[in-house]
């Protein structure tokens, strides 16, 4: 395609007409790589809702629907509808289409960050930094898929259940559509880990909140948001929030009790799941990107998704995030920017994190950490 032929349009993703829901639906069925929850059109309309600044771009070639981006505006910044919490994201769109051709056509957007981008290809590619989706392959059974994974994994698991029950009393597991008492109960939860663990809370912000309880309000049987727990006893152990769309699954917010660590209730409760699922006839199970060690147990690498900066100017390539020095902290100061539409929640979430990090790392200095953090700040929406 030609960049003099092509138009592009924002648009409500609410108003879009029975010819556009079709050509979303053709482009997303013709790449598997789409199948993912936030794909799904009913994702998109619920985040177009809830989202700061978000957008839909229809790319058209005449009167063809060609593709389409769904994108939250950060000043000049664009990043994927509802980031942080959508992890896999892209262009909804024939291959030969990039985003790197599409910035030049959208009005006061200077560059895009992405984290997990699917589907790139061409002029997206250089400088872009490869990830691993991880994935388990529900396909074939859940039998079959135990076989995949290590022996020595499954039997530690085995152990560590039967020492649960006999300490704490008879184990239960539900996985069922989501309540908002399971969302204010996950929530909190993990907000308590955030804290422990001195990450950026991603739930601050209140808007991240009430896309989750949006989610709950259109539950689907095919698609919406699904609640996994683990009890012993009584007591709950170990939940998850999971989004479905279809045949794929994406395990999604995780917390676990703390008292009960040396059980591993979080891995009881995640095989759990994935049998469950591969009984309901659940094809795949996403873990996100390849960012923690434990996701291996679990699951394989599945396709290439890519993390970067696509910039809009003459010559300009994709090239990793390096702010601030390492990728590890680029991605926190995303999620400040992703959570926090306007300048002053930006800087209140980065002092924020710029002091939980100080505390951490003592000999970063409270000085050198602001100055690198207004700096990366400034990068990313300006």
């Amino acid at each position: 395609m030609q960049a003099d032929r092509m138009t592009v349009e924002i648009v409500n993703a609410a108003g879009l007409g029975p010819g556009e829901r079709a050509a979303w639906r053709d482009l997303r069925a013709a790449d598997p790589r789409l199948a993912s929850p936030y794909f799904d059109l009913r994702f998109i309309e619920i985040a177009a809702q809830i989202a700061p600044g978000a957008q839909l771009a229809v790319v058209r070639e005449g009167d063809a629907v060609r593709g389409f981006l769904p994108f939250q505006k950060r000043g000049a910044l664009l990043q994927p509808m509802a980031a942080p919490l959508s992890d896999f994201h892209g262009f909804i769109a024939a291959p030969n289409l990039s985003v790197s051709r599409l910035l030049p056509q959208l009005p006061g957007v200077r560059r895009a960050r992405f984290g997990g981008l699917v589907g790139a290809s061409g002029e997206d590619l250089e400088g872009l930094a490869p990830r691993q989706a991880m994935a388990a392959d529900l396909s074939r059974g859940f039998e079959a898929y135990l076989v995949s994974r290590d022996a020595r994994f499954l039997k530690d698991k085995r152990r560590r259940r039967r020492a649960l029950e006999r300490d704490h009393g008879a184990l239960s597991f539900s996985f069922a559509p989501a309540t908002r008492h399971d969302i204010a109960m996950i929530v909190e939860r993990k907000r308590a880990q955030i804290t422990r663990t001195h990450q950026y809370d991603v739930f601050a912000c209140g808007w991240t909140v009430s896309l989750l309880e949006r989610l709950v309000d259109c539950a689907a049987e095919d698609f919406g948001l699904r609640t996994a727990t683990l009890q012993a006893g009584g007591r709950i152990v170990a939940a998850e929030l999971g989004l479905i769309s279809g045949g794929r699954y994406h395990l999604w917010f995780p917390i676990y009790d703390p008292a009960f660590a040396r059980y591993s209730p979080g891995a009881l409760m995640t095989l759990d799941t994935l049998e469950t699922l591969a009984g309901l006839g659940v094809s795949r199970a996403d873990f996100g990107v390849d960012a923690d060690s434990y996701k291996r147990d679990f699951a394989d690498p599945a396709e290439t998704v890519f993390e970067g900066l696509i910039e809009r100017r003459r010559g300009a390539r994709g090239r990793p995030m390096r702010m601030m020095g390492a990728a590890r902290l680029a991605r926190r100061v995303d999620r400040i920017v992703a959570c926090e539409p306007g300048l002053v929640g930006q800087l209140r979430g980065g002092g924020g994190f710029l002091t939980s990090l100080a505390r951490r790392y003592p000999r970063l200095g409270a000085v050198l950490g602001l100055a690198f953090g207004l700096v990366g700040l400034a990068m990313m929406v300006d």
